[in-house]
């Protein structure tokens, strides 16, 4: 499940979500209470959640929250695996006047694993419609293994008037149901397009194509750390460190250091070169324009980055995505040995409890607290290594880069805090460091 508004609000508990659920729309006095019941009632999967999940699809109002909260029922249901809810969401295919419900139930029933050849059937049709999410479509006959479509596949694979993310899905899919992998290179190109969405959508071809020979291209691409590390997680599932000539703790490393450096961005028009034009770009949403500028900034005076840098802090605190690269600008300063006691009081704001765990720009600021002060850093180390504390593998991981450059024997005796841990790249990165 995705991070959700709804997880900051007082939690439901199971009966009074069913309650919710069980209500004819005339008594529900805020129509959203529907959508918050479904969504809490993921944390209760049993039987009762399911008939009650399963009741509540089989309704239909005009009312746009009980729309909304039907479609995330039925992604609960597919969630919880619930297969005998495979023929009502089945139904939900004939629904070509809400696209929404649609794509729900076709992600759905590629989640639940159905095999239904007659509902197969109405999915793969819809290759043949003007239907706007044949991405979807390619990507769960995909998922289900279903080849009859293979020659429509590839047809959408070269079309012109295919749109990148159809062409990906499409390649990703002769791959994985051909074992075409000439086209891997392809697929790793789209890594390289110049709209984002295109890039992110990349990922997840490389994800479904399940081919480890993309990753020293992933790890290079212009596109935010957390999409790179679900492929590597997704990919590299068993305990090894190598394979054919790739290091899995390399490739992380990589990720997780994340030095502008190493990324291949993409050329950009009327990119100014001035500080106040690439402090301005740290703020962009486009990972692609920020990594271009903090290569940019690499080259001027570390201490006249650091006063634009520390000008714009008040802004940047309130964009998330602008904290990460000021964090990583920071580290790019004391890389080149400039010191200044304002970025550790930037690194204690970061580190703080105001901020949830998994925020991106934790583990750029436990490296930082790693390299400015080993005292802070040392008696932190019990809670970096906790996982009820961290509970973000990342930034556990974080912690485990700024050991390895310790001395020995104080790297190898609190890399014993790690070796027990529940994600196999921390055991794998503590292992490693015990036995350097």
């Amino acid at each position: 499940m995705q991070s959700n508004p709804f997880n900051n609000l007082p939690k439901i508990n199971k009966r009074d979500a069913i309650n919710i659920l069980r209500k004819p729309i005339t008594e529900v006095k805020f129509l959203a209470d529907y959508y918050k019941a479904v969504f809490h009632l993921f944390n209760f999967p049993s039987e009762e959640s399911e008939r009650v999940l399963i009741d509540f699809i089989k309704y239909d109002y005009e009312k746009l929250e009980y729309k909304i909260a039907k479609r995330k029922a039925i992604e609960v249901l597919a969630n919880f695996d619930c297969k005998k809810a495979i023929p009502i969401i089945a139904e939900f295919l004939k629904n070509d006047d809400d696209e929404y419900l649609l794509e729900t139930a076709i992600w759905s029933l590629g989640k639940l694993k159905c095999n239904d050849i007659n509902v197969i059937n109405k999915i793969c049709s819809l290759l043949y419609k003007q239907f706007n999410n044949k991405r979807l479509v390619i990507q769960t006959l995909t998922n289900l293994g279903v080849k009859q479509e293979i020659d429509k596949i590839r047809s959408l694979s070269i079309e012109k008037q295919s749109s990148n993310g159809v062409k990906g899905a499409s390649i990703a899919a002769l791959i994985k149901l051909s074992g075409e992998v000439d086209k891997v290179s392809d697929l790793t190109n789209f890594l390289q397009s110049s709209n984002q969405n295109d890039r992110h959508c990349a990922v997840q071809d490389i994800i479904n194509a399940g081919h480890l020979s993309v990753l020293p291209c992933l790890v290079k691409a212009p596109i935010s750390p957390s999409f790179k590390l679900k492929a590597i997680d997704s990919l590299w599932s068993n305990e090894i460190l190598y394979w054919k000539n790739i290091n899995l703790i390399e490739s992380l490393d990589l990720v997780i250091i994340d030095n502008p450096k190493i990324i291949n961005t993409l050329g950009i028009n009327n990119f100014k070169k001035d500080l106040v034009f690439l402090i301005d770009q740290l703020f962009h949403t486009d990972f692609n324009r920020c990594y271009q500028s903090m290569k940019e900034l690499d080259k001027f005076p570390a201490d006249e980055v650091l006063y634009y840098l520390n000008k714009n802090w008040d802004r940047a605190k309130s964009d998330y995505g602008a904290l990460y690269f000021f964090a990583n600008a920071y580290k790019l300063l004391i890389d080149k040995k400039l010191s200044d006691n304002s970025i550790l009081e930037k690194v204690e704001f970061l580190l703080s409890d105001s901020w949830p765990n998994y925020m991106k720009f934790k583990s750029s600021a436990i490296q930082i607290l790693g390299y400015l002060n080993d005292n802070k850093f040392y008696n932190n180390i019990e809670v970096f290594s906790d996982e009820k504390l961290t509970p973000y593998w990342k930034n556990r991981y974080a912690a485990l880069l700024v050991l390895q450059n310790k001395q020995i024997h104080i790297k190898k005796g609190f890399a014993k805090l790690f070796l027990n841990d529940s994600h196999r790249f921390i055991r794998l990165k503590a292992k490693e460091i015990s036995l350097t």
